[in-house]
């Protein structure tokens, strides 16, 4: 029997039920949304982006409400993960106008900023303007 720390067995429980079973998704935000301060990501489980795309940059955000402010702003080159950047906890990622996205291969989104919610790893695999 593997023996496993309570906050470690709590974490990963949490993670799988929210995840369920489907491909994370992107939100797309309004401005009335604020960031929650959730159990997950004390715990660990924070949001994560990261950018597969061969050679469009990536801009993202660590504070969803300062989204449209540039100091909240990271750009990921191609290959890039928030993590590279020291970004505990990413919020959204930014589609420039007249551009598109692809999540995961399967999720097309839009212009504009997608909210990233603590317990999602997004993976951008195209960006084509």
């Amino acid at each position: 029997m593997i023996k496993r720390p309570l906050a470690a067995t709590v974490a990963i429980t949490a993670g799988l039920l929210l995840a369920g079973s489907g491909v994370a998704v992107a939100d797309q935000g309004t401005a009335e949304d604020s960031p929650p301060i959730t159990v997950l990501c004390t715990l660990g489980i924070c949001g994560d982006i990261y950018n597969d795309d061969n050679n469009q940059n990536l801009r993202i955000t660590r504070d969803w409400p300062s989204r449209n402010q540039s100091n909240s702003w990271v750009v990921l080159r191609p290959g890039e993960s928030s993590d590279d950047h020291g970004v505990k906890d990413a919020d959204g990622f930014y589609i420039a106008p007249g551009c598109r996205g692809t999540v995961a291969f399967v999720q097309n989104v839009g212009p504009g900023w997608h909210r990233v919610h603590d317990h999602q790893d997004i993976h951008l695999t195209d960006i084509v303007c």
